[in-house]
């Protein structure tokens, strides 16, 4: 990582390397859900977000404290929005940038900040610039704001390729007959939130904006039960290996849009379960 002033314009320039894909760290900056959970720091969150991503599209960070990324000023909540100025999916992202109730006065006014994600090996090579600070103190307050909330991209982005990992189990499903009677049941026994898949007949339970599983109408005389999924690096070739070693397969391998291929098996012991790829690019 890097950072850098000169005297004519004050430019902050900091890297990271991510353990992910660079099409999931672009969507991890696009996705309001995404930025809920990792733009923050040990001291602030965000308590809402917004986002248009599209050229010409805004976006709305509403944060806890008051301070976060260099901003200054006392109260609540403070509010940092701009203009996506230009989108290369999953290569670059460049938006302005300012904080647009600062009790202290218009500080930096708008500047610009760029996102650039390089593919290499094993993950994303992430480069952030932001450019157009007034003073040297803004600079190195948003050098300390920045690095804190790459540490948080990092940290989320290595727990979910934990699960995407082959071998590790990767998600839960719920699949039941009474999907209202279920939704009820787990939002008042855990506080789950639920939310449609789009393009699916499927519901989403989530935990705090985090992903806890999913739920699908059961059908078929198919009993209410859980299944967890395991990754598999291929769903086809562990399928008839487990077939080999004594399981039986309950529904054969089948590809999901935007989600992976899928199989779901039972075990010599009678235990049910998933497994699941992800999809090929």
């Amino acid at each position: 990582m890097s950072a850098t002033a000169t005297a004519e314009k004050l430019t902050l320039k900091v890297s990271r390397y991510i353990k992910a894909p660079r099409e999931r760290v672009f969507e991890a900056w696009t996705d309001p859900e995404d930025i809920m959970r990792w733009f923050r720091t040990d001291a602030t969150h965000l308590v809402s977000t917004k986002t248009d991503p599209r050229v010409g599209g805004r976006y709305l960070f509403v944060s806890n404290a008051s301070s976060c990324g260099g901003g200054t000023g006392g109260g609540g909540p403070k509010e940092i929005g701009g203009v996506y100025k230009e989108i290369k999916k999953p290569s670059k992202l460049v938006f302005t940038w300012q904080w647009l109730n600062n009790p202290n006065g218009p500080g930096d006014g708008e500047t610009t900040v760029t996102i650039e994600l390089a593919e290499v090996q094993g993950g994303t090579q992430l480069t952030l610039t932001h450019e157009g600070f007034a003073t040297v103190e803004s600079h190195d307050g948003h050098n300390k704001g920045w690095n804190g909330i790459l540490d948080t991209l990092g940290r989320q982005m290595d727990k979910a390729c934990e699960s995407m990992t082959p071998g590790n189990f990767s998600w839960n499903e719920l699949m039941t007959s009474g999907t209202d009677k279920a939704a009820a049941f787990y939002m008042k026994l855990f506080g789950w939130e639920t939310a449609p898949m789009p393009g699916m007949a499927y519901t989403i339970f989530k935990n705090a904006g985090t992903y806890a599983g999913g739920m699908l109408q059961a059908g078929d005389g198919r009993p209410t039960m859980w299944v967890p999924y395991v990754t598999v690096a291929d769903t086809d070739a562990s399928t008839a290996a487990a077939q080999k070693l004594g399981a039986k397969v309950c529904m054969g391998p089948a590809d999901i849009p935007g989600v992976g291929r899928i199989a779901v098996i039972t075990d010599p012991t009678g235990a049910t379960f998933g497994l699941w790829a992800q999809a090929k690019e």
